[in-house]
């Protein structure tokens, strides 16, 4: 009764799929349809329902006029080959086995070919699939998906038995996350889409394994120990698109029992997912939902391929090819910008394909130097900690200089208050990390845009009240007596979240990029890992006392001077840093101009941020020239 009343569906639904521009995913979705339901008309050769067999032919026939419509590829040719075989062979009533095979053909090269979107983008929450599926499915599915549920008796057809063994061995994860998003036209079956893109491949996933037995699973999961040839199915691509009997044919005994386990346990699939095979299957799922309409789920999706995918392995990749890192972080921006600005689905698809081929690239070079090499590990954990906590340094150190300098000793508490606190929230933030909570790539980046701007205004504030301090009334007077006013519990607490703010956000970041090198290296580069941190802390430390050292032995009015410059120019590179990181977390606009890249300095070559720390840059100059103009009115 189920087949019945997806094929009323379906052939109401042809004569507009056949007029307008195909929807891919529903192309798939009968293709897929095809090879299930195509044993239920005709058996050894014979029809053994003949409207049943009218309604294959006419499905083969709308594939075909739908598949003409399709956009120029270099698989157009094997496509339209394998939709006449698929017509060809419904014709000739050859056996269902036959026909499945080639509806499967055709299923993954079109989806291999336009790069539609079939896998969940995080690991599906069954036990969430559970609640979603007493509350929204059981009515009549029944509680244990058999469609016994108290409204089934009323319906016509039946509700779907995801019990039956012989249905569950016909379909795809993909195919029932598709008609879960999609319903079933005039039947009880509606399409969920008030829940989540998530919820409904979760509830796929569920649905998907209800038919599987506790000894296929435990079989599977042996299988996938023993890392057996059925362990490719691992793959979440191939995973999606690919039905239990399939698997059983390609991989024996041993493709059935591990495809009902990772039905059962998708999580396996996702514990230590390849970034760059997420940032690939992030791409393809911004680039479907662009060419659906879907313009700011698309971006979002760019977005996260490249925070939660290519971002991870951008430190091992500098370590072996610094050009092709930078490329690539080119080319993915410039795909961000043709998604903003809604440029047309062929220039985008263009842009897609040079950021797939280099991804791909990226991939062969970080394989052709095999799993993190103990040097990369060294420098990468090395360079990172150096990277990440050299501004923090130079702020902390910077205002111990300037309370050691006015004599404020007993205040360095305040100070250590701040970035002591950064240290344990930090080690607290990797824990949550590793075992409460996903920080997504975005997250992070907001972490640190937020609070690097947050550290520039604080360090502008600074740095004028510091150059101010140098005029010679100004001076006498901080030097007569204010200098334990000046430095009331107020502003001692100010000096306690700036230094807080600069740690924290510098170790939060530095511990999510220690994560993703740990998951790339073996033991022995692990142990280098260690080293590099150790040793990166080491260079922190010596910094520290020479920057301590050497700027105390400045008289004090030369000190303030010269600390309330470099003040400005810390502010100037937290902004660049800060609008970097909103940009790629995708909060704020970026157009890229032809201008040097300095990382350093937080100076990139977008619009946006050159403008910012221009404005920056003004305001500092004129606050000097009015500081210097009262000066000189003074001193006449």
């Amino acid at each position: 009764m189920y087949r019945l009343f997806i094929r009323t569906l379906l052939l109401l639904a042809l004569p507009g799929l056949a007029l307008a521009s195909p929807d891919l995913s529903k192309l798939v979705q009968l293709v897929d349809y095809v090879g299930v339901d195509y044993r239920g008309a005709v058996q050894d050769g014979k029809i053994v329902n003949p409207a049943e067999y009218d309604e294959m032919r006419d499905f083969t026939r709308a594939i075909e006029e739908q598949i003409q419509q399709l956009p120029e590829t270099i698989n157009t040719a094997n496509i339209h080959a394998s939709a006449r075989q698929l017509a060809q062979l419904v014709e000739q009533k050859r056996t269902p086995d036959t026909v499945a095979a080639t509806a499967a053909e055709l299923r993954h090269t079109l989806i291999g070919t336009f790069e539609i979107a079939v896998v969940p983008r995080m690991a599906p929450d069954l036990p969430r699939a559970r609640q979603l599926f007493s509350d929204n499915c059981a009515a009549c599915h029944g509680l244990t998906g058999q469609g016994n549920g108290i409204q089934a008796r009323s319906m016509d057809p039946a509700p779907t038995d995801f019990t039956n063994g012989e249905r569950y061995g016909q379909r795809t994860v993909y195919g029932l996350y598709s008609t879960i998003s999609a319903g079933v036209g005039d039947t009880a079956m509606r399409g969920f889409t008030e829940l989540s893109d998530e919820d409904r491949w979760s509830v796929a996933f569920l649905v998907g394994q209800m038919a599987t037995t506790e000894t296929a699973r435990d079989a599977g999961k042996a299988a996938l120990a023993a890392k057996a040839p059925a362990s490719a199915l691992a793959d979440l691509q191939r995973f999606t698109v690919t039905t239990p009997d399939e698997a059983g044919a390609a991989y024996g005994n041993g493709g059935a029992e591990v495809m009902a386990y990772l039905r059962a346990h998708p999580e396996s699939m996702f514990a230590n997912a390849a970034p760059l095979d997420y940032a690939r299957d992030t791409l393809a799922a911004s680039l479907d939902a662009y060419r659906n309409g879907q313009r700011e789920t698309a971006y979002k999706l760019a977005v996260a391929a490249y925070l939660e995918g290519f971002e991870l392995v951008e430190h091992s990749l500098d370590t072996v090819d610094s050009e092709l890192r930078a490329q690539v972080e080119t080319e993915m921006t410039n795909y961000r910008n043709l998604l903003r600005n809604d440029n047309a689905i062929n220039v985008v698809e263009d842009q897609a394909t040079r950021v797939r081929q280099l991804l791909d690239e990226v991939s062969t070079r970080l394989s052709a130097e095999g799993s993190l090499s103990t040097g990369a590990a060294f420098a990468s954990a090395f360079i990172i900690l150096l990277r990440e906590g050299l501004e923090a340094i130079l702020v902390i150190a910077a205002l111990a200089a300037f309370l050691i300098k006015t004599e404020r000793r007993d205040a360095m508490l305040y100070l250590h208050y701040g970035w002591v606190s950064a240290l344990l929230l930090g080690m607290a933030t990797w824990i949550a990390s590793m075992y409460l909570f996903d920080f997504s790539g975005a997250g992070r980046e907001l972490t640190e845009g937020v609070g690097a701007l947050v550290a520039m205004a604080v360090l502008f504030y600074v740095g004028f009240w510091m150059h101010s301090k140098t005029n010679a009334v100004q001076w006498k007077r901080f030097i007569d007596g204010s200098v334990q006013k000046a430095l009331g519990t107020g502003t001692l607490w100010g000096l306690t979240g700036l230094s807080f703010i600069a740690v924290y956000r510098e170790v939060f970041e530095t511990i999510l990029f220690y994560q993703a090198l740990w998951v790339q290296a073996d033991m022995p580069a692990q142990t280098m890992l260690v080293s590099g941190l150790g040793s990166g802390i080491a260079a922190l430390v010596v910094l520290s006392w020479l920057i301590l050292r050497y700027s105390t032995r400045l008289p004090l009015r030369q000190f303030f001077s010269a600390t309330s410059i470099f003040m400005f120019v810390l502010a100037v590179v937290f902004a660049g840093k800060g609008i970097a990181a909103l940009q790629e977390a995708g909060k704020l606009p970026l157009d890229p101009i032809d201008f040097p890249r300095i990382d350093l300095l937080g100076i990139y070559p977008n619009l946006q941020g050159l403008a910012v720390q221009g404005g920056l840059l003004m305001l500092a100059v004129l606050i000097l020239w009015i500081s210097g103009l009262k000066q000189r009115s003074a001193a006449a």
